[in-house]
């Protein structure tokens, strides 16, 4: 899955790189928002030893998204974002004994480069290239008898929180409505977040719905 997506991230850019100036669309100032699902896939080995039993843990989470930017040109800008990547819960069930539960929670910052193809009737092909600054941390909710309190005290886990900076990037789609107005579907991918020896790792990518205003 992920190599069809870098190959389709490819072969946008290319096209983007080869399309010129369109002059379907003016350049200038834009904000939106919306939201849509984040998938995590944890590093199961950094949480082992947290507590006892068979490990679990959630897989997606609702995710809101805000972000601004601006066009150079009609095919080229830059764009910021903010977006909570959720909170999940890290299982470890131990039968009889009960099951331990860690929330792991992620937010991300985001600063990107921007192109745009645009298409016929308003639809256009979006792509997003920069960095993620993003923030994890791992908490002790439920306590069975077998997990490690106080929390990130032990060898491993000396740290509950952990910010990292990743190579982010996006593709989508926007129809526009109106001059002012837009919908967009985006996939962003955020790369891994949070550190192995504090709060465990995680690959993170969501795929929203937004809603964009041109200034």
């Amino acid at each position: 899955m992920q190599s069809r997506i870098a190959i389709l991230a490819a072969a946008t850019l290319a096209a983007m790189l080869a399309a010129g100036p369109a002059a379907a669309q003016d350049s200038g100032w834009y904000i939106g928002g919306g939201g849509g699902m984040t998938n995590a896939k944890f590093s199961q080995g950094d949480f082992a030893g947290l507590a006892t039993g068979t490990f679990s843990a959630d897989d997606s989470e609702f995710a809101p998204r805000f972000f601004g930017g601006y066009h150079v040109t009609p095919n080229w800008g830059f764009e910021f974002g903010a977006a909570v990547l959720g909170k999940y819960d890290l299982r470890f069930n131990n039968g009889a004994a009960g099951t331990a539960v860690y929330e792991y929670s992620a937010a991300a910052l985001t600063a990107a480069l921007t192109g745009r193809l645009p298409l016929a009737g308003g639809v256009s092909l979006t792509g997003r290239a920069g960095l993620a600054f993003t923030a994890a941390a791992l908490d002790l909710k439920v306590n069975n008898g077998t997990a490690n309190p106080p929390l990130c005290t032990n060898v491993s886990y000396n740290d509950c929180t952990s910010t990292e900076t990743n190579f982010y990037w996006g593709l989508g789609g926007q129809f526009d409505i109106t001059p002012r107005w837009a919908l967009r579907l985006d996939y962003d991918n955020y790369g891994e977040v949070g550190d192995q020896y504090s709060t465990g790792r995680a690959k993170m990518e969501t795929i929203s719905l937004a809603v964009q205003f041109n200034f």
